[in-house]
């Protein structure tokens, strides 16, 4: 089993006789869920578009180190907008069910 089967991020070099190759390593793309995030908390899905944006094209360069670090940003960034968009849709469901019922 190689490297890059155990581990998808990890980045190895293999020599041939023309020098340095690197093996194709896997950048997750959350573009789709950095929009997505972005239509439950703007603050902080705006910054997961952009560094969703960035990883994939310094990915597109060729730069894979560089593209793994604004993919983890751009992970953060949208899981952090989704999470406050639940809580606060549940607030809202919540403060809804206490003006209905509370009467």
């Amino acid at each position: 089993m190689s490297d890059f089967d155990k581990n998808p991020y990890a980045v190895t070099h293999l020599t041939d006789d023309y020098g340095w190759d690197e093996t194709p390593v896997h950048v997750p793309d959350y573009f789709v869920a950095s929009i997505v995030s972005a239509f439950f908390c703007l603050p902080f899905g705006i910054p997961a578009i952009i560094f969703a944006t960035k990883a994939n094209s310094l990915k597109s360069a060729g730069n894979v180190q560089a593209a793994l670090e604004q993919s983890r940003t751009a992970k953060v960034f949208t899981f952090l907008a989704l999470g406050l968009g639940a809580v606060v849709v549940l607030l809202q469901i919540i403060v809804q069910i206490v003006l209905v019922f509370g009467r």
